[in-house]
């Protein structure tokens, strides 16, 4: 399902908004129709480990070979 943001030109308002079909967005704030579509962006975080992580004799995250993930086992 698509997430859009928007800028609602009456009161400035930045919210995200789920638009199905026909339907069109207001403000949360303000309940203006007015609105501005913002160029969406995403951030992604990974939990891998860092380069200063120990790791296994595989090279592995510490604590794979335990798991059995590792073929040295």
């Amino acid at each position: 399902m698509p997430i859009f943001e928007y800028r609602c030109k009456q009161c400035g308002k930045k919210f995200e908004a789920i638009v199905l079909g026909n339907k069109s967005a207001e403000c949360p704030q303000c309940h203006g129709g007015e609105l501005e579509q913002q160029l969406s962006t995403f951030s992604v975080h990974s939990g891998g480990a860092t380069s200063n992580a120990a790791k296994a004799p595989c090279g592995l995250p510490g604590g794979s070979c335990g798991s059995g993930m590792c073929g040295m086992n």
